[in-house]
């Protein structure tokens, strides 16, 4: 655990809680690492049956940390990326169902944070997006779980465009097997967490191996490619001059929303 991601315990079930609530969650190098290392530790502990992934505040994260993504070089980019990479594939690869527990933004690398949980729940007031090409780069890595959550039109919708969609249209999609008023968010997640947690321990470790192996490596080839197309995506300024362009339209000298 470190400063930037707190973990309860209750029970069999770990609350990992992104808390940079005040860049509302943006995924800073540090909040990535500490992430990873989080993730990777609770997979080693044998009594764990479910995770819980959350943001403090109002968002579940609004995506990478700005500032970050603007000192992206193409000598950086590769790092940069593989890194995020990292985080979405400890969430992956925990042997116990992740759901992502969503409450406001939810955008860009976010998203691939939640793609990467085994279910998803969002709060009425969430919205989703992946912006990146809006910025000159290509959504990569862990945006290849899209398709097979909302399909190739709808994902590609959504990765074309960059649009911002509300909870109601994301669960239309399948991008989320929940929607509740926020009120209620807990209570969804306690439904899910109560059935895993009554399940046997082994025969649900074992179906979420399995469910891995159905992807039969498909997703996995993809995000190679993408961490190549987003060193190459920083080989010409457009990244940089499209980001600029972005915020000075948001009229923001430091945006609230990071992408």
């Amino acid at each position: 655990m470190t400063s930037l991601i707190e973990v309860v315990r209750a029970g069999d079930v770990a609350r990992v809680v992104l808390t940079r609530a005040e860049k509302r969650n943006a995924l800073s190098g540090a909040l990535i690492d500490g992430l990873t290392q989080t993730m990777a530790g609770l997979s080693r502990e044998d009594d764990l049956r479910c995770v819980v992934l959350t943001g403090a505040g109002t968002a579940f994260s609004a995506g990478a940390d700005v500032s970050e993504l603007g000192a992206v070089t193409a000598a950086t980019a590769e790092t940069f990326i593989t890194r995020l990479h990292g985080a979405c594939r400890a969430v992956r690869d925990c042997p116990v169902p992740v759901i992502a527990r969503i409450d406001g933004a939810c955008l860009g690398g976010a998203l691939e944070l939640a793609a990467s949980c085994d279910l998803r729940a969002a709060s009425v007031r969430s919205t989703f997006a992946m912006p990146e090409v809006q910025i000159g780069i290509p959504s990569v890595i862990e945006a290849a779980l899209l398709p097979r959550l909302m399909g190739w039109g709808r994902a590609a919708e959504l990765l074309l465009t960059g649009r911002v969609i509300d909870a109601r249209e994301a669960l239309q999609a399948g991008l989320i097997e929940r929607l509740a008023e926020p009120d209620a968010l807990d209570g969804v997640v306690a439904e899910w967490t109560e059935a895993i947690c009554a399940a046997g321990p082994r025969a649900i470790r074992a179906q979420k191996a399995l469910m891995r192996r159905w992807e039969g490596g498909r997703e996995d080839a993809a995000i190679a490619e993408g961490i190549t197309a987003f060193r190459e995506a920083h080989g010409s300024d457009e990244p940089r001059s499209k980001l600029q362009e972005a915020l000075a339209r948001r009229g923001h000298r430091r945006p609230r929303r990071e992408d």
